[in-house]
This record gives structure tokens, sequence and C-alpha cells, in this order.
């Protein structure tokens, strides 16, 4: 029988309605919680006293599985976590931590464990600022290096596969907003009709924008779809998102029938 950890979930509570965060950053943060407390289980240690075994975790992370109880590494045996998961569940780690050292459940030295005083001499001369003499901060002591290679975004010809198998101009449309406005696929999902303005000028909808564009705004939907950022955008749409194939005149009819006029605009909200 599963037994929750209270600390955990008053954290995972914390982050969900105190910071309101999306539903999917909770959930990234409660897969990091799951598997910092399987390796304080499996290794006999109270999560309060592991701060400064933070190295053994990153070993454990990289190798253990957590349907097994054993650990394989070496020649032979590949990783079963990379390093940006890896450097993922720690810094939600350190999120809890931090946390429970707020609010009383673990004691202060426990950060100097987590973290070390740098100063800012090692960064890029555009990210030092003009102000003279050092600043300080806080620098992460776990880091797992993560290897510097591009980004496996999908070719030209991955993209036109995909809109060659879409049987419908909902679908085309939204594999164009991932490709070619960058959409993350929540953003995309969670778009309503009024959100879209595939217009030249959109002021007789509300809409101050100019162009054609789609706001992205964060809100609840029936899919569970979510924005990340709270704050809600605007996002250009070129010639191909708006082409006839893809782009429907049903949402410029729908926000007329909801009548919505001056400063009724949905990602212009007075």
């Amino acid at each position: 029988m599963l037994t929750p950890v209270v600390e955990a979930d008053d954290f995972l509570r914390h982050v969900r309605f105190g910071r309101d965060q999306a539903e999917s950053t909770t959930a990234t943060y409660a897969s990091a919680m799951k598997l910092y407390l399987t390796w304080c289980g499996r290794t006999g240690r109270d999560w309060r006293e592991t701060a400064g075994r933070l190295g053994s975790f990153m070993f454990w992370l990289r190798h253990a599985r957590l349907d097994e109880d054993t650990v394989e590494a070496g020649p032979g045996h590949r990783p079963v976590r990379g390093p940006r998961r890896v450097n993922t569940v720690l810094a939600g780690v350190r999120e809890f931590l931090k946390y429970q050292v707020a609010v009383g459940n673990a004691p202060t030295a426990l950060l100097s464990m987590l973290y070390e005083v740098a100063d800012d001499r090692d960064l890029p001369a555009e990210l030092r600022g003009e102000t003279n003499g050092l600043r300080y901060y806080a620098k992460a002591r776990h880091r797992a290096a993560v290897p510097d290679e591009p980004v496996d975004r999908a070719s030209d010809a991955e993209v036109l596969a995909l809109l060659r198998a879409c049987r419908s101009a909902r679908d085309r449309l939204i594999v164009l907003l991932m490709a070619r406005a960058g959409l993350r696929r929540g953003e995309a999902v969670g778009l309503r009709r009024e959100d879209i303005h595939f217009l030249v000028d959109a002021r007789h909808l509300g809409c101050p924008v100019p162009g054609s564009h789609l706001h992205v705004i964060r809100r609840d939907n029936g899919t569970g779809a979510w924005a990340k950022s709270r704050r809600a955008r605007s996002v250009p749409a070129d010639f191909l998102v708006v082409s006839p194939r893809t782009a429907s005149r049903r949402p410029h009819r729908t926000a007329r029938r909801e009548n919505r006029g001056p400063g009724r605009c949905a990602g212009h909200q007075p």
C-alpha cells in the first residue's frame, strides 16, 4: 500500500495552487519527487539528510530503473536517463528542499549543500550589466554536463509529410502552428475561435494588433490544454498558416455572432 509523503504533497499543492503553475509543471515536479523519495527509501536515508549526497543520487538517476533494485553501470550499459533529464529532476529536488527550509521542515544549513556562492566574473560581459564591482549569486552545486548539440527540429520534408497525412484543415492548421508559429502543444490545442484573427485589420473585433495573428491565452480548457506562460501574447501568422487550405473564416463569423465589440477581444480584455 502506498503511503503519501505529507511534505511532498504539501509542496506539490504549493506549486499548483500557491504559485499557480501549470498542471504539466506540477507533474514534472511530482515525477522528480517520486524519483528522489524512491532513492531515499532504497538507500535507507531520510530526505532531510541527503542534500550533501546528491552526487550519489545523480549516479542512481543515470543507471537505476524504478522497477528494479539493482544499479547496472559500466561498459555495455546505456544510461537510463540522459543529462537533461537528470538536471530537470535535480531542479525539482532543489525546489522541494528550498520550500521545506522556508516552512521550517528542514534546517537552513541544507541550503549551503545545494548552492555555492559565486561571483559574475565568469559570466559573459552582456550578462554582467553596467554596475561596478562584483555581483554574487547562488550557483547549484550539482549539475550534469549537457553536450552542446544542435536542436533536433523537424525538417521541412517531415513537416510536409505530416501535412500530407492530415485529413482536415484543422489538423493542417495545428501542424503549421507548431512548425511555423512555434506554439507549444498545449497552446495549440487550447486555442479558441475568438483567439484566431486571420485578418489584415481586426479592430472591428476589438483587437488593436495589426496583421494576421492569433492570441495565446492561459485559461482552463475542457481538453486539459494549458498555456505555460501566465502572460497572454499575440503571435504573427504568416501566409502559409493563413492559406485557404488551412484557415477557416468561421472564427471571424463566430466572433461577430458573440458581439465582441471594442475592448472585447479575448487577448485584450480590460
